[in-house]
């Protein structure tokens, strides 16, 4: 493409009002381009592949009778077919409604009755069961579309039989939308309650994209990105699917977390987004290699597990150990945190650039971040939503008259507008020393233990503050081995005479830079293979946030007995 090319695609981008005339504008400049690739199945798909499949699937949900303003949930793992299906449907205005990969039946129920989608879109027979599951219990019965070939059923429809072959012009889909049409809705996994829907328009996910975009202060047209977090998550649906739109890359899904690491190494990408436990594997993985190979230098290492190739290193969902991020960044991988929610269309803050260690970064241009009287985060763009679906109630909790979003965020702002989050309202602490105590910051410190993998502080109307330690099964497995105690169950490693001492030294340190009221006077040892300490579990959401009063309730036993 030439200069002037370049120039008036930027242009016809930054003037669009509407992610679908972005998206003709990129099959049009980039038609022969890569667009997505998939790691599984190693079909590739190019720019103007993307376009005519979208707009025959366009049609085809059309002739179903798939209209304006309709859900359709998508039950499917990042692959080419729901960057197809998803945009299908905005070509169209219909809504598509992204799950996490794996919700209870109970919680598929609920959405299926709280938004009343006309049509579910599933990928295998797994999904299939699971969605009859939930209509069954939900009494709501959408028509259901299959991917990948399933057992045959009168209530099927296949999505290779819906694409016409003769479709309308992109052109002429692509003008269907408005602004201030919904584009897609998210559930939000939720600590507590149901969860709650949050449409995003065109308009705030433009914003948010050029916002984005800008802050990055490179072009991704043509670079490499992996797609391989849920699609129902605001930073992997931004990075991947929007941005990716805006920008013409090259997308790689990773339909399968256990193949990360592989597809990772193959793909290389220029951007990678990832929550805190994700660079910490990655970090525990380079360490090994340079203990198995010192004199190799550091970037052949990182070439490796493919990360030799980043400009753009973003973690979100959770604050990342301080050592981690500074062994990233000494590598020369630009790794940053920011700060934001499905509300505001994951902007917040983030500045890579200019980054202060600890903080989350300044503000995106034109994005404002303020910290109310009670030290609650605030903050107003146009990327934020306009309230919850069918939920005016929650809506008026959480959005003021001014157009601010309140985020139940506890934080702080530096003299030159750096972010620090210091933990959720909700979770505040107030033993009987009458102290209040945010349990966020502390816990970020005792995730820096090399054998912890999570950590959840205790003691509201107790008289100090405990701890519960989830121990790190792959570290401690490691610890063990080195000590020649391989055959140790982790349960019994918990009550270990070394373990504990080692650990306690780690708290020690940690209680020094702390004031009387929030130090740790005790602590528990949880083995760390239990299931239920992954995301989409009991005791997690799916973006990995601890559901802290399960933990409360489950482990009750073990924190009484810290308080003899």
């Amino acid at each position: 493409m030439s200069p002037v090319d370049v120039s008036q695609r930027e242009h016809a981008v930054q003037d669009a009002a509407t992610l679908t005339e972005v998206f003709r504008h990129t099959v049009e400049t980039c038609s022969q381009d890569v667009a997505l690739k998939c790691a599984a199945s190693g079909r590739s798909v190019t720019w103007a592949e993307y376009g005519h499949e979208a707009a025959a699937l366009a049609d085809g949900f059309t002739s179903m009778g798939i209209c304006a303003g309709d859900h359709v949930v998508l039950m499917l793992s990042n692959r080419a077919e729901f960057y197809l299906v998803d945009t299908a449907l905005m070509l169209i205005r219909g809504i598509p409604v992204s799950v996490y990969n794996s919700p209870s039946i109970e919680r598929l129920s609920y959405i299926f009755t709280h938004c009343g989608p006309v049509a579910v879109i599933v990928e295998d027979d797994v999904q299939l069961e699971r969605a009859r599951a939930a209509a069954a219990e939900s009494g709501h019965h959408p028509r259901l579309v299959a991917i990948e070939e399933v057992t045959p059923r009168d209530d099927l429809v296949m999505l290779a039989d819906l694409a016409a072959t003769s479709p309308t012009d992109l052109a002429e889909l692509a003008g269907h939308a408005r602004a201030g049409d919904t584009a897609t809705m998210l559930y939000t996994s939720g600590t507590t309650g149901d969860p709650k829907g949050v449409p995003l328009t065109h308009r705030n996910l433009l914003f948010a994209a050029r916002t984005l975009t800008k802050r990055m202060g490179i072009s991704l047209r043509g670079r490499r990105q992996l797609s391989y977090l849920p699609m129902a998550h605001i930073g992997e649906r931004l990075a991947t699917h929007y941005v990716h739109m805006f920008e013409g890359s090259e997308v790689t899904c990773c339909a399968n977390l256990e193949s990360f690491p592989e597809v990772l190494a193959r793909t290389e990408p220029h951007m990678l987004f990832g929550a805190p436990r994700m660079w910490e594997k990655l970090y525990t993985r380079v360490q090994d290699l340079v203990a198995a190979a010192p004199d190799v230098p550091l970037h052949c290492h990182l070439e490796t597990i493919g990360l030799g190739h980043i400009d753009i290193a973003i973690v979100g969902s959770a604050p990342l150990p301080r050592h981690i991020q500074e062994f990233w960044r000494s590598a020369a991988i630009p790794l940053a945190d920011c700060y934001g929610q499905s509300e505001t269309c994951g902007v917040g803050t983030w500045d890579p650039q200019d980054l202060v260690l600890g903080t989350c970064g300044k503000p995106f241009d034109g994005v404002e971040v303020a910290i109310s009287d009670l030290g609650e985060i605030l903050v107003r763009s146009e990327a934020v939503f306009a309230g919850y679906y069918r939920d005016p109630a929650r809506t008026r909790m959480v959005l003021d008259f001014d157009g601010w979003f309140h985020s139940s965020d506890l934080g702080s702002l530096d003299p030159n507008g750096n972010l620090t989050v210091r933990g959720r309202v909700d979770d505040l602490l107030v033993p009987t020393s009458g102290h209040n105590v945010s349990p966020a910051p502390i816990e970020a410190r005792l995730l820096q233990i090399p054998l912890v993998s999570h950590a959840v502080l205790c003691g509201s109307g107790k008289p100090f503050i405990t701890a519960l330690l989830v121990l790190d099964s792959e570290a401690v497995a490691k610890w063990a081995a080195d000590r020649g105690w391989a055959e140790r169950s982790p349960e019994t490693l918990t009550t270990d005479s070394a373990l504990r001492p080692a650990i306690s030294c780690h708290i020690d340190n940690i209680n020094t830079g702390l004031p009387g009221a929030e130090r740790i006077k005790s602590f528990a040892l949880l083995p760390g293979g239990e299931t239920d300490w992954t995301p989409d579990t009991v005791l997690m959401t799916a973006t990995g946030k601890i559901r802290r009063a399960q933990v409360l309730q489950r482990y009750a036993e073990i924190i009484e007995s810290m308080y003899p």
